[in-house]
């Protein structure tokens, strides 16, 4: 029986994932705009937790970088 292999996905940059905030804030500010406050209250919300997160990686990708000279 052939072993089943790992899919591999491929890994996402801090810029890829900086291109999906930006999209996924435009979507919060049409919902704002349709009179859906609640729902871009709730998404604005998210993308600012995503937005620290995405920070903590950049500052720890920069410590990293630092201690490999």
């Amino acid at each position: 029986m052939p072993k089943k292999q790992a899919v591999v996905s491929p890994t996402a940059t801090a810029a890829d994932i900086e291109k999906s905030i930006q999209a996924l804030n435009k979507m919060a500010e049409r919902l704002w705009g349709e009179g859906r406050e609640a729902e871009a209250k709730a998404l604005i919300d998210a993308l600012d937790a995503l937005n620290r997160a995405l920070d903590r990686i950049r500052i720890g990708e920069i410590g990293r970088t630092a201690t490999l000279h």
